[in-house]
């Protein structure tokens, strides 16, 4: 990173905390090491919102139109944030993101792809943060926002615990695992998104009031992130239980009072 625009932008990352006040559950002190950070977007001041709301700069991926703003292109690479082109297999940015993670640097991307206009739901995930932590080894960090940024008023964050993709470690990157990796990562989201929301609601903290086509649309998100977290269960399950019966038929024969023969 640039040490004159990592020097703006902490005078800036200050002067944000004047008017956007974040509350965070969970560890504001992310590490900036080699590690995938994920978060749901639903407005462009995500980034900011997070800058503002955690203790160390990360590089975050960016839709490369922004580059057509001299200024933002000079700000955003000296912070060594990436420029996507969306759409298409950008092969620039995905030698750029590798090469941040495998020189231990922390790289957020957003696996929606695009901003959400529905906050209280998240969209189908984009397989890039699965390949990026798969390739690298790289440990993830998801984060969860729970109503687009605003100025003056308080916003609230949640950041989940560190985890890996280690079950899939070996496994050649293909569709198959590269959906099935992004599952995980997109649970352990939705897991925020219901824990913030519970947390909130205790606090007795409100949005605005739904109307019920908005409401019947996030019942059966609810209804659907449901089945699919018992399905996972019970898919862990059998695998368990596969592999158990597997111990018991590789294991040695025993004798009465359990010596080996």
């Amino acid at each position: 990173m640039n040490k004159f625009v990592m020097s703006l932008a902490k005078v800036g990352k200050v002067l944000c905390r004047l008017f956007i006040r974040v509350k965070v559950f969970g560890d504001k002190n992310v590490p900036n090491k080699r590690s995938v950070i994920v978060g749901n977007h639903i407005s462009g001041w995500d980034p900011i919102a997070y800058t503002v709301a955690t203790k160390n700069f990360i590089s975050f991926v960016y839709k490369a139109e922004f580059q057509k703003n001299a200024f933002l292109r000079w700000a955003l690479g000296g912070l060594d944030c990436i420029p996507v082109h969306r759409g298409e297999a950008d092969i620039n940015a995905t030698k750029c993101i590798l090469r941040l993670l495998r020189n231990d640097k922390a790289v957020c991307l957003f696996p929606e792809g695009t901003r959400n206009p529905e906050v209280d739901c998240l969209q189908p995930f984009h397989t890039g943060a699965a390949l990026f932590a798969l390739k690298t080894h790289a440990p993830l960090r998801a984060f969860y926002i729970w109503d687009k940024t605003k100025a003056f008023r308080k916003n609230y964050m949640i950041i989940g615990e560190e985890f890996t993709l280690e079950e899939f470690y070996g496994l050649p990157l293909d569709h198959s695992t590269l959906e099935s990796a992004t599952e995980v990562i997109r649970s352990k989201m939705d897991a925020l998104r219901v824990e913030l929301n519970q947390l909130l609601q205790a606090r007795g903290v409100k949005r605005r009031p739904r109307t019920q086509k908005e409401k019947d649309k996030i019942r059966r998100y609810n209804e659907k992130q449901r089945a699919l977290a018992k399905q996972a269960a019970e898919q862990s399950g059998a695998q368990s239980q596969d592999n158990a019966d597997g111990a018991a038929v590789g294991a040695p024969l025993q004798k009465d009072g359990g010596h080996n023969e």
